[in-house]
């Protein structure tokens, strides 16, 4: 283990519903963009391919809303197919026999990562809406952290559509050089009104369910 690794904790093996999990800001909380820090926190993740003794052919996947780290094979609770196993995989676009292919679940996103799900610390209960909002950009200081602990310095490139092209571009804005290339897929720099309503749409339906409570859907 080095010295990097020493500072996080790894929950899980690849073959677990998690797939790797490892918890980071052990040592130094991650600062979010509304100024509180959130730490310790689990990451769950996903790794096709072979690192090479450079370190020098790894691409970060980042997914889109409703997406999370199983990008390839049977998922482990839905058991359908990665919802890009026609991109990934042994001579396609992202080849695994050329590239290191990482696919991290976003903070926030329920699928082994923290998210508003976990037991918050302070309180011994779940978070619930008591979860910090996240950003797009701390959705990337997060997927930082964990290039850290996997001792990446630089991707080859790093690529999303959607909520994952925007997590691209914001790759690009805060980490320039850590990424050889960005390749942003049907994003923007920010939502059109039209799609902010449609998001409103979504909460509506949401806070409509009888069994919402308040956001207290786990309690």
């Amino acid at each position: 283990m080095t010295d990097r690794q020493s500072h996080a904790m790894v929950y899980a093996p690849a073959n677990s519903p998690d797939g790797f999990r490892v918890e980071l800001g052990r040592d130094k909380p991650l600062r979010l963009d509304s100024e509180s820090e959130l730490g310790p926190f689990s990451t769950a993740y996903q790794t096709y391919g072979t690192l090479n003794a450079e370190k020098s052919n790894a691409i970060l996947v980042c997914h889109a809303l409703t997406g999370d780290h199983f990008a390839l094979g049977p998922h482990p609770i839905s058991g359908r197919s990665g919802w890009w196993e026609h991109m990934i995989g042994p001579g396609k676009t992202l080849d695994t026999e050329r590239y290191y292919v990482i696919c991290a679940n976003v903070l926030g996103g329920c699928m082994g990562t923290a998210g508003p799900q976990d037991i918050n610390p302070k309180t011994g209960k779940i978070y619930g809406l008591e979860f910090p909002v996240i950003t797009i950009k701390d959705m990337v200081e997060a997927q930082a952290m964990l290039l850290d602990y996997l001792e990446i310095d630089q991707l080859f490139s790093v690529i999303g559509g959607s909520m994952g092209g925007m997590q691209v571009l914001q790759w690009a804005v805060s980490h320039p050089e850590r990424c050889f290339t960005a390749i942003p897929i049907a994003a923007a720099a920010r939502h059109s009104a039209q799609n902010i309503a449609f998001h409103e749409v979504g909460r509506q339906a949401i806070m409509a369910d009888p069994e919402w409570s308040e956001g207290g859907y786990l309690a």
